[in-house]
């Protein structure tokens, strides 16, 4: 099969997926839990609040929850060697990450939203099924953003020239793994840093704000639905 010509936007999205089977096996999941699950009528039977919505959101999470399980796994396998490897053949791709953080921010709220509208319209354990889902909905995607976000700085951080310092400071590491990475990116995402690992370059200082900001109203939004789905579990 002829490549994509190079430069080209395909060719970036071609690369991005060829460099990253996690993100194809767990598009694949999806995949397979939507079309297992599409004959809502069948599912009324034994679910009668479920909708095409609730199933397009389930094979979502499927795809958050595979990637994270795929990541998690590649986390416990990979040391620094390979992590350099990836970085030197992926940063350049970069951007396509930092898009797919977007994507899910955005898709997950519309889809909490619309799943606590359900849940609204049913008592009982309809209700809290839909509430289940939302509150499972929240946790996955939440991890994955800032799993993605680990992804990107070890990549940028192992990306560096040679000559270059190294974007980061880690205090006592020189060679940190993902779950460095993972520890820093979960501290900001949690509480907007860590105290004992710092930028040192502009470049991802710029990434660090974007993620400051972008966890900021992202926990605001959790937060809030939270408040609302404890609120709609006790009233009566």
């Amino acid at each position: 099969m002829k490549s994509p010509k190079k430069g080209t936007l395909f060719y970036k999205i071609y690369g991005f997926l060829q460099d990253n089977m996690n993100l194809v096996i767990s598009l694949i999941v999806a995949i397979c839990v939507y079309f297992s699950l599409s004959d809502v009528r069948f599912l009324k039977r034994f679910v009668p609040s479920i909708n095409i919505e609730t199933v397009y959101l389930l094979a979502w999470d499927s795809f958050l929850v595979a990637y994270l399980l795929l990541a998690f796994n590649m986390f416990i396998t990979t040391n620094t060697e390979d992590i350099k490897k990836r970085a030197h053949e992926q940063y350049e791709r970069k951007h396509t990450m930092l898009i797919l953080i977007l994507i899910t921010s955005f898709v997950s709220m519309i889809a909490i939203i619309n799943e606590m509208r359900i849940s609204a319209l049913y008592e009982g354990w309809l209700s809290t099924l839909h509430v289940c889902i939302t509150f499972g909905t929240l946790i996955v995607s939440w991890l994955f953003i800032h799993t993605l976000f680990a992804l990107y700085y070890a990549h940028g951080y192992y990306d560096a020239m040679p000559d270059d310092k190294y974007p980061l400071d880690f205090p006592y590491e020189n060679n940190p793994d993902y779950w460095d990475f993972l520890y820093f990116a979960l501290g900001i995402g949690a509480t907007g840093g860590v105290p004992d690992v710092s930028f040192t370059s502009k470049k991802l200082r710029r990434i660090g704000t974007f993620h400051s900001v972008l966890s900021f109203f992202f926990n605001t939004a959790v937060l809030s639905l939270v408040m609302e789905m404890m609120g709609s579990l006790v009233s009566p």
